[in-house]
């Protein structure tokens, strides 16, 4: 019986083996650089058009961390990387309208699409290359984007959100 079972949780694996998907674009050829397998991460990128106006000088999108239960799901991910790599995630997504004196959210509850393969992370209204971080609007670069480091982020957020610092933290 255990030896039955044995053959075909080896066929089971030799066919997971065989779908494997296409490898992720190496870390090293990207600028913009987003872990699959952060469930609690926020992700900040900021993005600013190449010619710059008054209107619209720059976009902060703020990929956040996923619900709870989506978390939960991520452990079969941390499963099964050895069979099959993640290579793509869907995650929640707040975009902010960066003006100094007048920032506002532009879209709330919204979801970005990042996909390690193609190297590209697809938002509602834009998409941006991971490997240059040029910033598309209908297949046309309007720009570029940057990875904020978190800290960056969380303190951009506070200003916005027009809350302190806590006490004792760097600027």
């Amino acid at each position: 019986m255990f030896r039955h079972r044995l053959y075909w949780l080896v066929i089971v694996l030799l066919l997971a083996g065989c779908t494997r998907s296409a490898d992720p674009i190496p870390a090293e050829q990207l600028t913009i650089k987003i872990n699959l397998l952060c469930t609690t991460c926020d992700d900040f990128l900021r993005c600013t058009t190449t010619e710059s106006t008054a209107e619209d000088p720059a976009v902060l999108y703020r990929l956040r961390e996923k619900s709870f239960w989506a978390q939960i799901a991520t452990i079969w991910d941390y499963l099964i990387q050895w069979a099959q790599r993640k290579t793509s995630d869907s995650r929640p997504l707040t975009v902010y309208h960066d003006e100094p004196g007048s920032s506002r959210i532009l879209l709330d509850n919204a979801r970005a699409r990042v996909d390690s393969v193609s190297g590209l992370i697809t938002l509602p209204a834009a998409t941006i290359d991971m490997r240059s971080g040029a910033w598309l609007r209908a297949g046309e670069q309007v720009g570029s984007c940057v990875a904020l480091p978190r800290r960056a982020g969380y303190a951009w957020l506070r200003e916005f959100l027009q809350k302190p610092l806590p006490v004792g933290q760097p600027q």
